[in-house]
């Protein structure tokens, strides 16, 4: 979570990634205060939330590229670290639940 410094009014005048001194004060990026805060600053909450879009895009297709890879035995899925073995599991069992909740309303698929 980034730290913020406060003017006088308590509106939000700088954003910073790490810890300086003398602040201590937290906010998540979806804070109502930061977004005010960034929409002042020429757009960029707007880029800020096509990046976020972009990276959960980029993301699903990360994971479909490693489920080809796995499927045509470039990869194995053992061979993978721990945690991105768990994941990879946990979103698939997600999947598999909307895909199984879509066909009871008709059909559809989970991208």
């Amino acid at each position: 979570m980034p730290y913020v410094i406060r003017d006088d009014q308590g509106v939000i005048v700088g954003i910073y990634q790490n810890h300086q001194e003398g602040l201590v004060e937290e906010l998540p990026m979806n804070h109502p205060d930061i977004m005010a805060f960034l929409t002042t600053q020429d757009g960029t909450a707007a880029a800020l939330l096509d990046l976020a879009e972009s990276d959960m895009a980029m993301a699903r297709v990360v994971e479909d590229v490693i489920e080809l890879l796995i499927l045509k035995g470039a990869i194995d899925f053992k061979d993978l670290p721990a945690p991105a073995q768990e994941k990879l599991s946990s979103r698939q069992k997600w999947r598999g639940s909307l895909e199984e909740a879509l066909e009871s309303f008709g059909g559809g698929k989970v991208i």
